[in-house]
Protein backbone atom coordinates (compact mmCIF):
# COMPACT_ATOMS: atom_id res chain seq x y z
CA UNK A 1 0.00 0.00 0.00
CA UNK A 2 1.31 3.21 -1.14
CA UNK A 3 0.42 6.43 0.76
CA UNK A 4 0.42 9.64 -1.26
CA UNK A 5 1.30 13.26 0.49
CA UNK A 6 0.67 16.03 -1.49
CA UNK A 7 3.80 18.40 -0.61
CA UNK A 8 1.84 21.26 -1.77
CA UNK A 9 -0.47 20.67 1.52
CA UNK A 10 2.60 21.08 4.12
CA UNK A 11 2.79 24.65 5.85
CA UNK A 12 6.73 25.32 6.42
CA UNK A 13 7.53 26.93 9.88
CA UNK A 14 8.95 29.95 7.22
CA UNK A 15 5.22 30.75 6.06
CA UNK A 16 3.38 30.12 9.70
CA UNK A 17 5.68 32.74 11.20
CA UNK A 18 5.07 35.06 7.98
CA UNK A 19 1.28 34.52 8.10
CA UNK A 20 1.94 35.17 11.72
CA UNK A 21 3.62 38.37 11.34
CA UNK A 22 1.22 39.71 8.49
CA UNK A 23 -2.00 38.54 11.08
CA UNK A 24 0.16 40.74 13.72
CA UNK A 25 0.86 43.67 11.62
CA UNK A 26 -2.86 43.76 10.02
CA UNK A 27 -4.23 43.65 13.94
CA UNK A 28 -1.68 46.25 15.11
CA UNK A 29 -2.14 48.99 12.39
CA UNK A 30 -6.22 48.41 13.71
CA UNK A 31 -5.72 48.83 16.77
CA UNK A 32 -3.67 51.88 16.43
CA UNK A 33 -6.61 53.39 14.02
CA UNK A 34 -8.87 52.92 16.88
CA UNK A 35 -7.08 54.44 19.96
CA UNK A 36 -6.08 57.12 17.41
CA UNK A 37 -9.94 57.77 16.94
CA UNK A 38 -10.64 57.70 20.46
CA UNK A 39 -7.56 60.25 21.14
CA UNK A 40 -8.70 63.00 18.30
CA UNK A 41 -12.69 62.34 19.64
CA UNK A 42 -11.33 64.01 22.72
CA UNK A 43 -10.36 67.59 20.85
CA UNK A 44 -13.18 67.44 18.01
CA UNK A 45 -16.82 66.96 17.87
CA UNK A 46 -17.15 63.61 15.79
CA UNK A 47 -19.94 64.55 13.20
CA UNK A 48 -19.71 64.55 9.31
CA UNK A 49 -18.94 67.57 7.91
CA UNK A 50 -17.75 68.72 11.14
CA UNK A 51 -14.29 68.77 10.11
CA UNK A 52 -14.71 71.38 7.75
CA UNK A 53 -16.62 72.99 9.94
CA UNK A 54 -13.96 73.87 12.24
CA UNK A 55 -11.97 74.97 9.22
CA UNK A 56 -14.29 77.34 7.87
CA UNK A 57 -14.51 78.70 11.93
CA UNK A 58 -10.88 79.13 11.94
CA UNK A 59 -10.78 80.93 8.65
CA UNK A 60 -13.33 83.20 9.12
CA UNK A 61 -12.17 83.89 12.42
CA UNK A 62 -8.99 85.07 11.08
CA UNK A 63 -10.21 86.86 8.27
CA UNK A 64 -12.76 89.49 11.10
CA UNK A 65 -9.12 89.19 13.54
CA UNK A 66 -7.41 91.04 10.45
CA UNK A 67 -10.07 93.44 8.88
CA UNK A 68 -9.94 96.78 10.35
CA UNK A 69 -13.51 97.55 10.52
CA UNK A 70 -15.02 94.37 10.36
CA UNK A 71 -18.96 93.71 9.70
CA UNK A 72 -20.15 91.13 11.18
CA UNK A 73 -22.94 90.34 8.02
CA UNK A 74 -19.70 89.48 6.26
CA UNK A 75 -19.32 86.69 8.61
CA UNK A 76 -21.67 84.11 9.17
CA UNK A 77 -20.73 81.95 11.44
CA UNK A 78 -19.43 84.00 13.74
CA UNK A 79 -22.76 85.97 13.67
CA UNK A 80 -24.24 82.74 14.17
CA UNK A 81 -22.74 81.84 16.95
CA UNK A 82 -22.09 85.18 18.98
CA UNK A 83 -24.14 85.13 22.29
CA UNK A 84 -24.12 81.26 22.58
CA UNK A 85 -20.36 80.77 23.05
CA UNK A 86 -19.16 84.18 23.48
CA UNK A 87 -20.56 87.90 24.31
CA UNK A 88 -18.70 89.50 21.04
CA UNK A 89 -17.73 88.52 17.92
CA UNK A 90 -14.23 89.39 18.51
CA UNK A 91 -14.06 87.29 21.88
CA UNK A 92 -15.69 84.18 19.54
CA UNK A 93 -13.32 84.90 16.98
CA UNK A 94 -10.34 84.73 20.10
CA UNK A 95 -11.65 81.78 20.93
CA UNK A 96 -12.11 79.97 17.60
CA UNK A 97 -8.10 80.99 16.22
CA UNK A 98 -6.99 79.31 20.26
CA UNK A 99 -8.96 76.43 19.76
CA UNK A 100 -7.13 75.62 16.17
CA UNK A 101 -3.79 76.31 17.56
CA UNK A 102 -4.22 73.68 20.31
CA UNK A 103 -5.83 71.70 18.11
CA UNK A 104 -3.14 72.15 15.69
CA UNK A 105 -0.28 71.23 18.56
CA UNK A 106 -2.40 68.07 19.40
CA UNK A 107 -2.93 66.88 15.97
CA UNK A 108 0.88 67.34 15.31
CA UNK A 109 1.57 65.13 18.33
CA UNK A 110 -0.44 62.42 17.82
CA UNK A 111 0.04 62.19 14.42
CA UNK A 112 3.89 61.98 15.01
CA UNK A 113 3.03 58.91 17.50
CA UNK A 114 0.79 57.56 14.49
CA UNK A 115 3.16 57.21 12.06
CA UNK A 116 6.38 56.32 14.26
CA UNK A 117 4.38 53.60 15.01
CA UNK A 118 2.61 52.48 11.90
CA UNK A 119 6.29 52.83 10.18
CA UNK A 120 7.89 50.28 13.25
CA UNK A 121 5.21 47.82 12.51
CA UNK A 122 5.53 47.87 8.55
CA UNK A 123 9.80 47.28 9.51
CA UNK A 124 9.36 44.64 11.68
CA UNK A 125 10.70 41.16 11.18
CA UNK A 126 8.73 39.01 13.58
CA UNK A 127 5.83 39.36 16.02
CA UNK A 128 7.68 40.32 19.39
CA UNK A 129 8.86 43.52 17.00
CA UNK A 130 5.73 44.37 16.19
CA UNK A 131 4.31 43.79 19.93
CA UNK A 132 7.22 46.21 20.95
CA UNK A 133 5.94 48.62 18.28
CA UNK A 134 2.55 48.25 19.66
CA UNK A 135 4.11 48.86 23.64
CA UNK A 136 6.22 52.05 22.56
CA UNK A 137 2.80 53.67 20.92
CA UNK A 138 0.31 52.54 24.03
CA UNK A 139 3.42 54.62 26.22
CA UNK A 140 3.48 57.32 23.71
CA UNK A 141 -0.32 58.12 23.41
CA UNK A 142 -0.20 57.89 27.20
CA UNK A 143 2.07 60.23 27.89
CA UNK A 144 0.78 62.48 25.02
CA UNK A 145 4.11 62.35 22.88
CA UNK A 146 6.16 63.79 25.26
CA UNK A 147 8.62 60.70 24.27
CA UNK A 148 7.96 60.47 20.93
CA UNK A 149 11.22 60.63 19.50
Amino acid sequence: MTIAIDMSQLVTAEARASAALADAKSVAKQAIAAQMTAAREAFVTVLPGQDMVYLAKEAEATAYLADADPDIAHYPLLSAEVGVTAPSAYELAQIWVNMSSIWRGAAASLEKIRLMAVDAIEVATSVDEVSAAMADFNAALSNGGDNAA
